[in-house]
């Protein structure tokens, strides 16, 4: 040691006196050091805690008072534990609670300088190899001041945080129901004497600390020692919204099998009351709330104590929609509870489930729009979009709370308004499964639940599944996010279309359009048979009708399948009454929906004919077909096409085109001897001319034989007047003449070329150019065609125009341009005339 001579003054002296043993001098040094902050510095700085350290064992009661309280607010610092490391500092202070008599200062003091040194681990472990734990059990066993339990119950926590193995010797010591006791003590005395609330939070804080383990071991000493009185206790702090107790709260609610205890001390009605008077309204208080739903007997409470009209009540609060997930969560745990399901859809669940379906549909617009941008502005591939793939999301297991094979819910057929409770599982403090251990499912999402409505994919089923986690922090990132709360919405979605009682606004138009976008967008198998289960109730298919979804049944990918059961429920009797009621007494709307809907819902004639025919729907059709402003003008245009396919309307071979005026004659080649001008020209009404050669129009037509080789006028002639004939279908004649393809020119052009074939013997030619105009005939030019054979009075080819028209398949903009077309041509009436001379004459057949 150094001589005394190079210290400071304060450590010079105490090591004079305590070398002499003067009680008083080292009394007089200590006050120093702790009176003045400039000389403790100096002091410290100067290596004086060690020569604290060794006053430790000095039989005196004022010197090691004093010593300890020095020592205790030195240690606060990590600089001063540090510097008292290696020293016998742990040993020495356990010594003197062991050894010291109660009823003074010391023992406070020294469960003080304990708490402090155990924000180090480094301490926390020398503390407990020197027997701390042991020693401050018994001590808090004893009755002492306050103050002291005060100390000893931070010492006990701060060795618990800081050092992980000995927690097994805390809890075997059973500390833990005495701290429980004494917040029961403590709680009791601060009603009338406010020096307790001090204890009160002391313990909690102590309490919050044991329970963040989700130890179900700890969880059963904090019920205290005879009927649940720690847990009333908290739940009683929790009632004063007390921050601690509800973080204590927050900790046991994960551990599974002691939830159905904190519901009978009375957690879910105060937790309610708490989040509904906004009191409380925070991450741990919600989560609570969505732990206890997971239990069928804290569901009841939950459902009888208006929680649910809660939860709903949040989840419309956009201010607090960070918190949505861990909601939906909860609610997701009364999927089978039929009472539940009908509190739920009356307060407002499918407004809630709508608007999330809304979300999810322009979330994956804004990503395919935003990954179409990058791949233009980049040549690597856009990255994989995950986080809108509900059906396979690698979030591990869901829920380990239960065993699949104890748990018995009550399903929608069940009689119960409530599912019997569940025995608690053993707690597993390890991420990690044991491939030994039977699978542990959810109490809501296990897979023949999950199964039982028709065949769900497997691998939805295994999106709700996840490892039990001893980190609350990983537990919400899984549990409670919005990837889980979008399948929820799903899970809903298909729960409420399976039940066989008709759903109040199910079948709205709100909800069918946002399941029709989310199909649209994902061509998701799930939501597809969501819909096709809605569309099997009959209870909803005049609702649907109402509201146009028929034709959009028609644009949905896999629309065979909704057609299909949307046919088959038509086609029944009562339908059948159901559709003519309305033809004959509906509102006008309603009249025109459903005669329109009518030919993609019916396939039988004596059907059709009944609704269409005799109730009026036909003529509901054309008089919609004929207002170009009608709301359903383009679905009437589909919808008679829909019909003339269901009544295999097809049309005819189409014969040669001829002109009233025009007839075959023979005509008898004969030829002369005088020279001809090897061109022809012709001169055509409106003063054109058009060349063609001789000699091909000779071998081709035997009419252009006998007019320019025989003995007609025009024989021999370089120019010869046609009449009635157009200059596009005579250079088209003459190009098929010649052998040309035939790839430009109108259709009119061709129609023209065809009645010049019949009209000059050219049958070869005649038959080519017909089967160019029936390969070159579509939505483009089917009014066209039609204005042409109405004008030149060939009926057949009208005919043929209209039944192709009608059974073409098209596309549905495709089918409106044709129709549009032929509104161009300004006989919109007589079209339509033989549309339903078609129709009818088909329709009315025996």
């Amino acid at each position: 040691m150094d001589s005394p001579l190079t210290h400071g003054p304060v450590l010079r002296d105490l090591l004079t006196y305590i070398k002499s043993e003067s009680k008083n001098g080292i009394l007089s040094c200590l006050i120093r050091l702790k009176n003045d902050t400039k000389c403790y510095k100096q002091f410290t700085k100067d290596g004086g805690l060690s020569i604290l350290v060794n006053l430790l064992r000095y039989h005196n009661t004022k010197i090691l008072n004093i010593t300890l309280s020095i020592l205790a607010n030195a240690c606060i610092s990590s600089d001063a534990r540090e510097k008292v490391k290696g020293s016998k500092i742990a040993c020495r202070v356990v010594s003197i609670i062991k050894h010291i008599k109660l009823g003074n200062t010391i023992h406070c003091r020294a469960c003080r300088l304990i708490g402090n040194l155990s924000e180090c681990e480094w301490h926390a472990k020398s503390l407990c190899e020197a027997g701390a734990i042991q020693a401050l059990v018994d001590l808090l066993q004893l009755e002492t001041n306050i103050q002291t339990y005060l100390m000893g119950i931070r010492a006990i926590r701060n060795i618990w945080s800081m050092q992980e193995g000995n927690r097994e010797e805390i809890l075997g010591t059973k500390v833990i129901i005495r701290i429980t006791g004494l917040l029961v003590t403590a709680k009791e005395q601060s009603e009338t004497n406010t020096k307790y609330l001090e204890l009160v939070e002391t313990c909690l804080k102590a309490m919050c600390a044991f329970s963040a383990a989700l130890d179900p071991n700890v969880g059963e000493q904090m019920q205290g020692e005879k009927d649940i009185q720690g847990y009333k206790c908290i739940v009683q702090c929790c009632d004063m919204n007390n921050k601690m107790a509800i973080k204590c709260l927050y900790n046991l609610c994960y551990i599974a099998e002691h939830r159905p205890i904190l519901g009978n001390a009375g957690a879910v009605e105060t937790l309610i009351a708490l989040i509904k008077d906004r009191l409380e309204l925070s991450k741990e208080t919600l989560v609570c709330l969505s732990l206890f739903c997971r239990e069928a007997v804290n569901r009841a409470r939950v459902r009888m104590g208006s929680g649910l009209e809660l939860i709903l009540s949040l989840l419309k609060d956009l201010e607090n929609e960070k918190y949505h997930p861990m909601l939906w969560d909860a609610l997701a745990q009364f999927i089978y509870d039929d009472p539940s399901i009908m509190v739920m859809v009356k307060n407002g669940l499918l407004d809630l489930l709508i608007t999330r379906l809304q979300k999810i549909v322009t979330e994956m617009i804004f990503h395919e729009e935003t990954n179409v941008s990058k791949k233009r502005g980049s040549d690597s591939p856009p990255n994989k979009q995950t986080g809108l793939k509900y059906n396979r999301m690698n979030l591990g297991r869901f829920s380990s709370d239960y065993y699949r094979d104890d748990w018995s819910p009550g399903s929608a057929a069940s009689v119960s308004s409530s599912p019997p409770s569940t025995p608690p599982l053993p707690f597993y403090d390890s991420i990690e499964c044991d491939e030994n251990t039977e699978d542990n499912y959810s109490p809501v999402c296990s897979d023949t639940e999950m199964m039982d409505i028709e065949d769900e994919p497997q691998a939805e089923v295994e999106s709700l599944k996840s490892c039990k986690s001893i980190s609350i922090d990983v537990k919400e990132s899984q549990i409670f996010s919005w990837e889980v709360a979008d399948i929820w919405t799903f899970i809903f979605l298909s729960r409420l279309s399976c039940s066989d009682d008709p759903i109040d606004r199910l079948a709205d138009p709100a909800t069918i359009k946002a399941l029709s976008a989310y199909i649209r967008e994902s061509r998701s198998p799930r939501a597809s048979r969501i819909l096709i289960r809605i569309i099997r109730n009959r209870a909803y298919l005049i609702p649907l009708l109402k509201q146009g979804f028929v034709f959009e049944a028609q644009t949905l990918y896999g629309s065979e399948q909704y057609t299909r059961q949307l046919c088959a429920l038509a086609e029944i009797g009562a339908t059948i009454g159901e559709l003519t009621t309305i033809l004959l007494r509906g509102e006008e709307a309603d009249k025109s929906i459903t005669a329109v809907s009518i030919p993609f819902l019916i396939k039988s004639r004596d059907n059709l004919k009944l609704l269409l025919n005799n109730h009026g729907g036909l003529r509901l059709i054309f008089d919609v077909l004929s207002d170009e402003q009608h709301s359903l003008h383009e679905n009437a245009i589909w919808a008679i096409c829909q019909l003339a396919k269901t009544l295999e309307i097809q049309p005819e071979v189409m014969e040669k085109c001829q002109a009233a005026d025009i007839a075959a004659t023979d005509f008898p080649r004969v030829y002369d001897n005088h020279p001809k001008p090897a061109t022809v020209t012709f001169e055509l009404d409106d003063g054109t001319t058009v060349d063609a050669c001789r000699q091909t129009l000779c071998q081709k037509s035997d009419a252009f034989s006998a007019m320019l080789e025989g003995n007609f006028s025009e024989s021999g002639k370089k120019l010869v007047k046609l009449r009635n004939t157009s200059k596009e279908g005579l250079i088209t004649l003459l190009l098929a003449a010649n052998g040309a393809t035939l790839k430009n020119g109108t259709i009119e052009s061709l129609l023209d070329a065809v009645l010049l074939a019949d009209k000059f013997l050219m049958a070869d030619i005649s038959d080519t150019l017909t089967e160019s105009f029936i390969s070159k005939l579509n939505y483009k030019n089917f009014g066209k065609a039609w204005n042409w054979a109405r004008v030149n009075s060939c009926h057949e080819l009208k005919s043929y125009c209209v039944k192709t028209f009608l059974t073409t398949s098209m596309t549905k903009s495709e089918r409106v341009q044709a129709f549009r077309d032929f509104c161009t041509t300004g006989c919109l009436h007589q079209f339509l005339d033989e549309v339903r001379e078609i129709i009818n004459s088909v329709l009315c057949q025996r």
